[in-house]
């Protein structure tokens, strides 16, 4: 009786002590949760800092859920978004975001742009809006949005951000010079363009394809040789923007030669094939820039070829007491010897004409074309792709190198050795 007696209070001692052993366990990891579930705030969380053009964001509001003592339990972390909208100011370059450096390569953004009519201008994550870029100014609100997934007992979910800012972009229009003798060619550039934003040119001096090239919008303008001397206005607009210049023409003291007969004449028929097949080309260019380096005579001198007249030059032809004018180079060569592209481009024609024998032109991007008549042999097609030094075809006894851009011609001599403003930049 007495063991028994002595048993059952040796249970009831140790059930007991389990009992405290117990409560004290739960009132410490209750302690110890409570402890961590109050510590776990805003201050936990992954950094909010994002910038805009070196403008910190403010956070409008944010969800997150915060897991504790390895997701024992959870807490709950919110702040509602509201109508707010902070106000970035005005910028005068294109918007780049910054995102918050604790970010992971799991994390993922949302980004809407409107503008002032409240059409959607960009909808994406922050890595497309990287390679977006805004075609013109104006007021733009924005909402941005940025993700934590779960992730090994961390933080999980996001930031919400609403701004505005005023977009103020500025082209920056530059010039290759404001003097240039006759023969010269012009280079105008547009740098800071929003894209899909239009370059136009305004001048007398000649019509013009701007073309992108080195970051930038570039747009050359021919001085033929035969351009009054005298101060030409050139008026740029882009972005928005316009800029005038005024750029003097020199008068370039072309020579007189005597020639025994005219190198290019033919009849009536002839010319007016001439005119029916390589005017139209006048108006055609290519966005594409080919040529990269200063361009090649088109017959190695003096073995194949040697200049018999000049740019510019003025012809007495025969017993002639008006001279004719010379638009190019003209070469006398040995025959059957190779004629090279001078630069890369395309062939707008290559063919057989009346008056020119065979005739290849080559455009080389923004309008600028290379012509070489009197070919003996052409050896490329229309439509064929070029480089700097491709034989072309083979020498006659003359060989004649212009150069246009549009209708205008422009000195072959300045392409050869690089200093006009095909090579500006």
């Amino acid at each position: 009786m007495k063991f028994r007696k002595k048993m059952s209070r040796a249970i009831s001692r140790f059930f007991l002590w389990l009992f405290m052993v117990v409560l004290a366990t739960v009132v410490l990891v209750g302690g110890v949760t409570l402890f961590f579930y109050q510590k776990a705030g805003v201050q936990t969380l992954p950094s909010a800092q994002a910038f805009l053009n070196d403008v910190e964001l403010q956070v409008n509001g944010y969800q997150w859920t915060v897991p504790i003592l390895g997701g024992v339990t959870q807490k709950n972390l919110t702040q509602t978004e509201d109508l707010t909208m902070q106000d970035l100011g005005t910028f005068d370059k294109q918007p780049v975001l910054a995102l918050p450096q604790t970010m992971r390569k799991d994390c993922t953004t949302k980004m809407t742009v409107t503008n002032e009519t409240g059409e959607t201008v960009f909808a994406g994550s922050a890595e497309e809006f990287e390679s977006f870029s805004f075609v013109q100014n104006g007021q733009y609100e924005t909402k941005l949005r940025i993700y934590w997934p779960p992730f090994n007992g961390k933080p999980t979910g996001g930031y919400f951000y609403q701004f505005r800012f005023r977009l103020d972009l500025k082209s920056e229009i530059a010039i290759s010079a404001t003097s240039v003798y006759q023969g010269d060619v012009i280079a105008v550039s547009v740098t800071g363009l929003p894209q899909g934003a239009e370059m136009q040119v305004e001048t007398e001096l000649g019509a013009v394809h701007p073309v992108a090239r080195f970051d930038k919008m570039m747009a050359y303008i021919p001085v033929a040789y035969n351009r009054a001397d005298k101060k030409y206005p050139i008026k740029v607009t882009a972005g928005g923007y316009t800029q005038e210049f005024e750029v003097e023409v020199l008068y370039n003291p072309f020579k007189k030669i005597n020639l025994p007969t005219d190198t290019l004449s033919g009849s009536d028929a002839a010319v007016q094939q001439y005119q029916q097949i390589v005017r139209p080309l006048y108006e055609t260019w290519s966005d594409q820039v080919m040529w990269s380096a200063v361009f090649q005579s088109p017959v190695e001198q003096p073995n194949d070829g040697v200049v018999l007249s000049d740019y510019g030059n003025f012809e007495y032809i025969g017993d002639r007491t008006k001279p004719a004018r010379n638009i190019g180079i003209t070469f006398k060569c040995h025959s059957d010897k190779p004629v090279i592209a001078p630069a890369g481009g395309t062939v707008a024609f290559a063919g057989n004409l009346e008056l020119t024998r065979g005739l290849v032109i080559i455009e080389h991007g923004a309008g600028v074309k290379s012509y070489l008549y009197h070919i003996g042999t052409v050896d490329v097609k229309t439509g064929d792709t070029v480089q700097a030094g491709d034989i072309v075809g083979k020498t006659t006894e003359l060989l004649q190198f212009d150069m246009r851009i549009g209708n205008q011609t422009i000195n072959p001599n300045l392409a050869m050795n690089g200093k006009n403003g095909l090579f500006w930049r």
